[in-house]
């Protein structure tokens, strides 16, 4: 997933569709929060805070990143991510 360098709370990538999720919507995130932002429908991974809210709907945390979402933030541009499930 391509990270555009934006504001950190949006979303970088659009979906070629829209994903079937459950949770509950979260106004907030955590640096690590892999999230799901149904308007678009885009994957975020964040990486730093911006001190900014999301807008409604929300979103939903698909995962975590447990070390390292800090390296992020030493590209200008964008950088391809694979997103792995572990067990």
């Amino acid at each position: 997933m391509p990270r555009a360098r934006r504001p950190r709370h949006r979303p970088p990538d659009h979906l070629p569709r829209s994903l079937a999720v459950g949770g509950e919507p979260r106004s907030s995130y955590e640096i690590g929060n892999i999230v799901y932002w149904s308007p678009g429908p885009d994957i975020a991974a964040f990486y730093d805070h911006d001190g900014q809210s999301i807008p409604d709907p929300g979103i939903i945390v698909l995962g975590e990143i447990d070390s390292g979402a800090d390296a992020f933030k030493k590209y200008d541009g964008t950088v391809d991510v694979t997103i792995e499930a572990v067990d």
